[in-house]
């Protein structure tokens, strides 16, 4: 099969290693690649059903399991367009990821009905049921009538084609919904295979190859793409709900994986916890995501004896740069770079008139993609990042004479907390609301676990006599009962005033110098 609908990738997975179990969900059931392929059949005559075709978009707000794959899959059958909304998400963030999208459906876990019975949002809303249960309404959302099995081809999309939305950082601060397109996608899966493997061919992995392990949840753009390359190889694929040292450590002893794709969040908790896991087998640990440190790195390696390997990339430009495990044996990786860039990248190091500037030289990070249309929701955004197929990327590196990319820090304010991304501005704006808030500003500071948390600096407001340190308890709660408990500030600080700009906005370009006040 040579089409560019990312479901025949699994189409193609049936036909040439059919009786291979593909999927492995964390509870011990699992398919075979023939039976995921009727599975996300069965999911495409339901979607279809409801009134979805080609280009229609659905949104997804499922836990994370072997349910978003078959969604995944049984959408770009028809041609659908999946929008997938992190299931950490309360009823107001759905909501604002629905306003942004405009779904024609939207499709909610019945394990989340306590934000489907507070959600206020103008879509067609259906319940979906585990694989294997029913039931009846859910707060007033008929349930989608799924989980049969049938067979159903995909159909036929153009290479820049809408495959799927995810939401990820934009210039103005706030979350931005990027579409990727069906080419782009199978191009980024092209260039990793050809790195990792040597071939850009599909299905090279050999039949007996162990199950790669998807870390990242399906609704991450990190997650997803492991899946996807697990599947473009060949390999199957474990499904969890979510990471945990614990459950990392049944797993490994079920399947001895052979590599891992974690983030440095993940490195971390293993690197601290104190019973030590069964790396035996592991050839090394891919990182992305966000940096990660050297001492936790060097915690790393010296502990479990596994070489880690990072990754640069996005979900808006694809694969970049990163080191493999033949440069490490051939002695070419170089320690605090990003990675050699990855063949068949166009990247250029441009100054901020558009120049594109020599070697050695510093500037914004340019790569040339098919990958992404631009942001849904902001056509300004949108202009700023794809500019004649060109991806701005916000972040600045220079490149070595060796074709080695170095990263100097983003333009942009995104902060990378645990490889999700934080919008500062988002939680400012819940912060204004609290009564004894005059003035904030969020910033991301550097964190061994984390890579970056975020940071408010508060402006109190009034004579209210709370002690700092119970106000900053209270500033930590109250966002968290507003927002993903991933976006709330891990530290609170109280300052005079802020600094701001000759037009009075708050300015962003100087970095304070935090003595570390009161924690969450």
């Amino acid at each position: 099969m040579s089409g560019t609908n990312l479901a025949e990738i699994l189409e193609a997975r049936a036909c040439d290693r059919g009786r291979s179990v593909g999927l492995y969900a964390e509870d011990g059931r699992s398919w075979t690649f023939a039976q995921i392929d009727r599975v996300a059949g069965g999911v495409a005559e339901a979607l279809a059903a409801a009134g979805i075709g080609a280009g229609d978009r659905v949104g997804l707000y499922l836990v994370n399991g072997p349910e978003i794959a078959f969604f995944l899959f049984g959408a770009w059958k028809l041609g659908a367009v999946p929008v997938t909304i992190s299931s950490l998400y309360n009823a107001a963030e759905l909501a604002e990821s629905v306003e942004k999208t405009d779904p024609k459906l939207l499709l909610v876990d019945v394990r989340r009905s306590d934000v489907l019975a507070e959600l206020d949002a103008d879509v067609t809303i259906r319940s979906v049921e585990p694989l294997g249960e029913t039931g009846g309404p859910v707060a007033g959302a008929a349930p989608l009538e799924w989980g049969g099995e049938a067979e159903v081809r995909a159909v036929q999309v153009a290479a820049d084609a809408e495959s799927c939305i995810l939401f990820t950082g934009g210039t103005t601060g706030r979350p931005k919904a990027v579409s990727v397109t069906h080419g782009g996608t199978l191009g980024s899966l092209r260039r990793l295979a050809r790195v990792s493997t040597g071939a850009e061919e599909q299905g090279t992995a050999a039949p007996d190859a162990r199950p790669n392990l998807i870390a990242l949840p399906l609704f991450h753009s990190g997650g997803q793409h492991s899946l996807l390359f697990a599947y473009f190889v060949g390999r199957g694929a474990v499904v969890w709900e979510r990471f945990g040292v614990d459950r990392l450590a049944v797993l490994m002893e079920r399947f001895a994986f052979d590599n891992f794709f974690f983030l440095p969040t993940m490195i971390y908790d293993i690197v601290h916890a104190e019973r030590d896991l069964p790396f035996d087998g592991v050839k090394h640990v891919l990182v992305a995501g966000q940096a990660i440190s050297w001492a936790l790195r060097r915690d790393f390696e010296l502990r479990y004896g596994v070489p880690i390997l990072v990754n640069y990339g996005s979900t808006e430009s694809g694969h970049i740069a990163g080191w493999t495990s033949r440069d490490m044996k051939a002695g070419r990786w170089k320690p605090g770079s990003a990675g050699r860039i990855y063949p068949g990248v166009e990247l250029e190091i441009r100054d901020d008139d558009g120049r594109v500037l020599p070697p050695g030289a510093e500037g914004e990070i340019v790569v040339r993609s098919e990958l992404t249309k631009g942001y849904v929701d902001d056509a300004e955004a949108s202009a700023a990042l794809v500019r004649d197929g060109w991806v701005h990327t916000g972040d600045i590196g220079h490149v070595d004479e060796d074709g080695v990319l170095w990263l100097s820090g983003r333009k942009r304010d995104m902060i990378k907390c645990g490889g999700f991304q934080v919008w500062p501005e988002e939680i400012e704006d819940v912060l204004r609301e609290h009564a004894l808030v005059r003035d904030v500003r969020v910033l991301g500071r550097p964190d061994d676990r984390l890579g970056e948390i975020p940071v408010a600096l508060v402006v109190r407001d009034g004579e209210a006599p709370v002690p700092d340190a119970e106000l900053a308890a209270d500033l930590t709660a109250f966002a968290r009962d507003r927002l993903a408990h991933f976006k709330a500030p891990r530290r609170v600080e109280f300052v005079a005033e802020l600094e701001r700009t000759a037009t009075g906005k708050i300015s962003r370009a100087s970095v304070p110098d935090l003595e570390g006040g009161p924690r969450s």
